[in-house]
């Protein structure tokens, strides 16, 4: 007799498949779990100094009132005007080394978990159809 192939050559590819599932899950959830262990409070900060966006770390520098204390900061955002006036995000509890944020609002970052959920689904969806794929293609 011959031999039959089973689930045996099916486990390989579902195992493979289930952790990419994991990983792609991970790396897209990886931003809110990090953004959510920081407490942030809201501010009004002043552009002191302009970057050019070229940069992939171009950041201006700010000016932001924190307890009644003027402090400068690096902004996590580039090319504002010099003397713009923005809404920003600070740490609860600045160290002496700290990032001021771009304020977001509930309905933009509301927008931002529904575009990344569908770009897990899809990516999921994508790699099960190929998993399925392999799989009759092997019959």
């Amino acid at each position: 007799m011959g031999r039959q192939r089973g689930s045996a050559s099916v486990a390989p590819i579902l195992l493979v498949l289930g952790t990419l599932g994991v990983a792609v899950a991970a790396v897209t959830l990886w931003p809110l779990v990090t953004e959510a262990g920081q407490a942030m409070r809201s501010a009004t900060a002043t552009v002191i100094e302009s970057r050019p966006c070229g940069a992939a770390s171009a950041r201006d520098l700010v000016e932001v009132r924190i307890d009644g204390v003027v402090r400068r900061a690096p902004f996590d955002g580039c090319g504002h005007a010099p003397g713009q006036q923005l809404p920003v995000q600070v740490p609860a509890d600045p160290g002496e080394d700290f990032v001021v944020r771009p304020a977001r609002s509930t309905d933009s970052e509301l927008k931002g978990q529904v575009q990344r959920a569908n770009w897990v689904l899809l990516t999921l969806a994508a790699v099960a159809g190929g998993g399925y794929g392999l799989m009759l293609r092997r019959r």
